[in-house]
C-alpha cells in the first residue's frame, strides 16, 4: 500500500511541474489533476474539485467553434468524441475561477487501457491568429479581405480574445466612394501591409471596409484609423471609428457605426 501511495505522490509531483494543465481521466472522471489545473479552477485539491464541480465535460463552454457536450454522438464518451477529432479541432473553452473564458488546445494520450491523460495548452493569446486562417472559404476573392459572413461567424471568438487580453475591441469603417474592384483590391493591399498580424480586415459591403483590432484605449484606435485613412488613394473617402462598448455585441456596434457612416460627408472622419 505504501508503494502505491509513494508512486501516486511521485506522479503528482511530476505533473505539478508542468506549465500546461494536465488531468488523468478514468471512466470519464478525473482521478488526478496538476497544480495548474487546480489553480485555474480555484481549488486546493482533487477532492475539493469533485465536491464543487459536476461532470468534467460540463466545464466545456458550449460554442460552435469549440468542442462541447453537444458534439458528442450517442453511444460514445466525451473522451472518445474529442479524441476522434483532428488535432486542429481539439479545442475547448473553459471559464477560469474569475469567470474569464479561455481557449485550450488539447493533447490526448490514450495508450493505457484504463486511464487517459489529457494536456490542455492555453491558446487564448493566439486565438484570433489560430482561428482567422486565410483560405478560399473565408476570403473575399475580389478584394483579398475577409468576408462579412466569416467575420460575423467568428465575432464571439474575437470578443473572447479581447476579454482574455483585457483589451477593448476597436472598429473602423472605411467608405471608399464608388471604388471599383481594382481600386478596392489596391486599398486592401495597402492596409494589409501596415496592420498587425491579428488585426482583421473585412469587406463589409461593395465599397466599405471594416477593420477590427484589439486596443488599450480609444485614442489608439483613433490614431490607427487616421493612419489607415491616410493610405487610401482616393480623394473621396470617409471613416467612422468606435470601441465596442461594455456589454455590446460586435454586430450591434457595427450597425450604429454604419448608420453614422451614411451621414458623413466625403473625406470626413467621426469618432463615436
Amino acid at each position: 500500500m505504501n508503494e502505491i501511495k509513494d508512486a501516486y505522490t511521485l506522479i503528482q509531483t511530476i505533473v505539478d511541474t508542468q506549465e500546461n494543465m494536465v488531468v488523468v481521466i478514468e471512466d470519464e472522471k478525473p482521478i488526478l489533476m496538476n497544480k495548474s489545473f487546480r489553480d485555474f479552477f480555484g481549488v486546493s485539491s482533487l477532492e475539493q474539485y469533485n465536491r464543487d464541480f459536476g461532470a468534467f465535460v460540463n466545464n466545456f463552454v458550449p460554442h460552435p467553434s469549440y468542442f462541447h457536450t453537444g458534439k458528442i454522438e450517442e453511444g460514445e464518451t466525451w473522451v472518445e468524441a474529442l479524441n476522434s477529432l483532428e488535432d486542429k479541432d481539439k479545442i475547448v473553452s473553459m471559464l477560469s475561477k474569475s469567470h474569464e473564458p479561455r481557449a485550450f488546445g488539447v493533447k490526448i494520450d490514450d495508450m493505457h487501457d484504463v486511464y487517459t491523460v489529457l494536456a490542455f495548452e492555453d491558446i487564448s493569446a493566439n486565438l484570433i491568429k489560430c482561428i482567422m486562417i486565410e483560405n478560399d472559404m473565408n476570403m473575399d476573392k475580389t478584394s483579398g479581405a475577409y468576408t462579412k459572413d466569416y467575420f460575423l461567424h467568428t465575432a464571439e471568438i474575437l470578443q473572447d480574445g479581447a476579454s482574455y487580453n483585457e483589451k477593448d475591441i476597436g472598429l473602423s469603417l472605411l467608405h471608399l466612394y464608388d471604388a471599383d474592384e481594382d481600386e478596392l483590391r489596391s486599398a486592401v493591399s495597402k492596409i494589409k501591409a501596415v496592420i498587425r498580424q491579428n488585426d482583421i480586415l473585412v469587406k463589409w459591403a461593395g465599397d466599405i471596409l471594416l477593420l477590427a483590432y484589439l486596443v488599450e484605449e480609444e485614442e489608439n484606435a483613433v490614431r490607427f484609423t487616421k493612419k489607415i485613412h491616410s493610405l487610401m488613394p482616393y480623394r473621396s473617402s470617409s471613416a467612422v471609428v468606435s470601441l465596442v462598448k461594455k456589454g455590446e455585441k460586435i454586430p450591434n456596434a457595427i450597425h450604429r457605426m454604419r448608420t453614422s457612416l451614411d451621414e458623413l460627408s466625403e473625406n470626413e472622419m467621426k469618432v463615436l
